[in-house]
């Protein structure tokens, strides 16, 4: 009965306690990826840097956004911790606006693209653009950052395993 109990707690703890702490995409959501200098702080755009069941969203939200006549660019999928930790800084301890409120994104996780409007002069200007794209990522099970209650970040989309 012992072992039993440990058991069932164990089971808990992986789905209920790890996801937050990467656990989930360490067992089933994991890939091999092309090699990325991990102190770079260039701007990746690789789908195929994405997490499988995120790359396989991503493509799924960019067939139905062409579907619906919205012209989207995918301009930012992984990103390294160095990169993360730079645009944290921005706006703080360096020049420019603030882009980020936290060092732990998912992009970090390989669960998280960002999205410009293409073609345009203004990529992120139409914040019609930016909802009508929200309402097709949502309907297809990302999580959009339109939708953020203390931040909203119009372009940003991520897959959250445990929540949808």
């Amino acid at each position: 009965m012992k072992k039993f109990i440990i058991a069932i707690l164990l089971l808990i703890s992986i789905f209920f306690i790890f996801p937050k702490t990467g656990l989930y995409g360490l067992l089933f959501d994991w890939d091999r990826y092309e090699p990325v200098d991990e102190n770079s702080t260039e701007t990746i755009s690789d789908l195929n840097q994405l997490s499988p069941k995120t790359k396989k969203l991503a493509e799924k939200f960019l067939e139905k956004c062409a579907e619906n006549n919205l012209a989207v660019e995918i301009t930012e999928t992984y990103r390294t911790q160095a990169r993360q930790n730079m645009l944290y800084e921005q706006g703080r301890s360096t020049p420019g606006p603030i882009v980020t409120w936290t060092k732990t994104s998912k992009h970090t996780k390989r669960r998280a693209f960002d999205i410009v409007k293409a073609n345009t002069s203004n990529p992120y200007g139409d914040e019609e653009f930016f909802k009508k794209c929200a309402d097709i990522g949502e309907e297809i099970g990302l999580t959009s950052g339109y939708y953020f209650e203390r931040y909203q970040d119009m372009p940003h989309f991520e897959y959250n395993p445990w929540w949808n």
